[in-house]
């Protein structure tokens, strides 16, 4: 899933304090809501699963017959769910996510309701990159170096930055915008691939280096800026809580576990080509 990151991050948090939560008979049917909604894109991946103790070695049960509705200003917004995997999306195209909205969320599941609230922030300020093009090396076949063994490595890296004086938590997506580029290290065999796509560790930083080496294609590319909200925030510094403070897992979900959270991002395109050589 696309945001396979911010879940795995999430999960680790939780499962630190699900052990105290699932001692207790009556939270043992708590939902356990993985919620990211980003503005201008569309909400198609809501994942709701079930608790388990710290002890257990399985995944969660995902949950696919709960009922999820989706408040924007207050207006209700039905999801379904898209599979046996716990995800649920809205199947339609008058509900967009915009900066300043106060998004909730209200999930019936047997005999209980969770529901949590979030808003939209502004996107991150000052984005921009020092340069658009980053240039490779002509690499020889299997992957050898390039002829001479030598090339320009301040051209073969950028850096993309923000403004954020007060620190707060950003991280950076980056993607190829074509689908089928000629790979930066040649390989043996062609072979069908998805468009590359990376996502960086959240930063309090005001800048991420996009390097040769994390990339895999040649082409155009995007870096994406995402600011992250409060709850994700606070998610994310309690990532490495010990699990025998048993203490509970951070979360804005009343009810259930998890988080709501909204996020907001401002982009920058280049292009990556080889480079000539002399």
């Amino acid at each position: 899933m696309k945001r396979q990151y911010l879940s795995t991050i999430l999960g680790a948090v939780l499962v630190a304090g699900c052990d105290s939560a699932s001692t207790e008979p009556e939270q043992a049917d708590l939902v356990v809501v993985e919620a990211f909604l980003f503005a201008g894109e569309p909400i198609d991946d809501i994942h709701l699963t079930e608790t388990v103790a710290l002890s257990d070695t399985v995944e969660a049960p995902p949950i696919n017959d709960a009922s999820v509705v989706l408040y924007k200003n207050g207006i209700s917004y039905t999801l379904v769910s898209t599979g046996d995997s716990g995800y649920y999306a809205y199947p339609g195209d008058d509900l967009s996510i915009e900066v300043g909205d106060t998004i909730g969320i209200e999930i019936s599941y047997l005999n209980s309701v969770a529901t949590g609230e979030t808003v939209v922030p502004d996107a991150p300020i000052g984005v921009g990159i020092d340069r658009d093009t980053l240039f490779v090396p002509e690499f020889g076949f299997g992957g050898g170096g390039p002829p001479g063994g030598g090339f320009n490595r301040e051209d073969s890296q950028l850096a993309a930055s923000w403004d954020n004086p007060d620190q707060l938590l950003h991280y950076v997506v980056i993607e190829s915008l074509e689908d089928s580029a000629e790979t930066i290290i040649p390989e043996d065999l062609p072979r069908m691939r998805s468009r590359f796509r990376l996502v960086a560790p959240p930063t309090t930083n005001d800048y991420h280096f996009i390097n040769m080496m994390e990339l895999e294609t040649l082409g155009l590319h995007v870096a994406k800026v995402y600011r992250v909200n409060e709850e994700y925030a606070q998610l994310y510094e309690n990532r490495t809580q010990d699990s025998r403070d048993l203490n509970e897992p951070p979360s804005n979900i009343s009810g259930g576990l998890g988080v709501l959270s909204a996020f907001n991002s401002d982009s920058v395109l280049f292009v990556v080509v080889r480079e000539e050589s002399s």
